[in-house]
């Protein structure tokens, strides 16, 4: 039962441990965030294989703690070169700079690749790739290759604004109906004047700015 208990209380600790740590840790994924993740669970895991409890708790403690104080010490220009380094630019108007990818370890087939996924098969597409702190290629076309947008047509389209969830797998989600200034009732109004009734209904959203009631009912 102890045992139990153990894996459970580490198991939620640890998760809180990484909400207190931020959103970036998972999505960017810098050197520090990676190590930090890897010793978190490393320290969270060694209770299962012995008896010390209360240490780990300390431990992770101090490395959530610690964590932190990196990444306030990354909004400063010296820190933050220091522990997410600079970007590299791999490529430089349609020409692969070698130095650069042999510096940042990565191949030629690598590069070719990560091209390839971001929807760039030819090179000569490419004006700039540089490899940023994080991990990620970031890609920036030709002016001939850049997508055409509803901008460069003169054409005029309607914001209706970010569509917010109102009814989901037939519960309707209260929070988001105050978000868009919205009663029940007035929802409950909007499904009777089309027959349904919530439980009908999958998933509906509501466009924020033309508070249009888009429906999406069960099959």
């Amino acid at each position: 039962m102890f045992l139990i208990f153990k894996v459970l209380s580490l198991y939620l600790i640890t998760i809180v441990m990484m909400r207190l740590m931020g959103k970036s840790t998972i999505i960017q994924m810098t050197p520090y965030d990676l190590v930090a993740i890897i010793i978190v669970g490393t320290i969270a895991s060694e209770p299962l294989i012995s008896t010390e409890y209360m240490p780990t708790l300390i431990a992770l403690g101090i490395l959530v703690g610690l964590h932190i104080l990196f990444s306030y010490l990354t909004l400063n220009q010296i820190g933050n070169r220091f522990f997410l380094g600079e970007p590299t630019m791999l490529i430089k108007n349609g020409e692969i700079l070698e130095d650069n990818l042999e510096k940042s370890h990565l191949s030629m087939s690598q590069l070719l690749s990560i091209l390839r996924s971001k929807g760039f098969p030819k090179i000569a597409d490419v004006d700039y790739a540089i490899l940023e702190p994080i991990g990620e290629v970031s890609i920036i076309p030709k002016v001939a290759n850049t997508p055409v947008t509803v901008e460069h047509l003169n054409i005029s389209i309607q914001d209706e604004g970010l569509p917010i969830a109102v009814i989901v797998d037939g519960r309707i989600q209260q929070r988001n109906l105050q978000l868009l200034g919205q009663t029940k009732d007035w929802l409950l109004k909007q499904l009777r004047e089309n027959n349904l009734h919530e439980k009908d209904i999958m998933y509906a959203y509501v466009n924020e700015k033309s508070k249009k009631l888009n429906i999406n009912r069960r099959r």
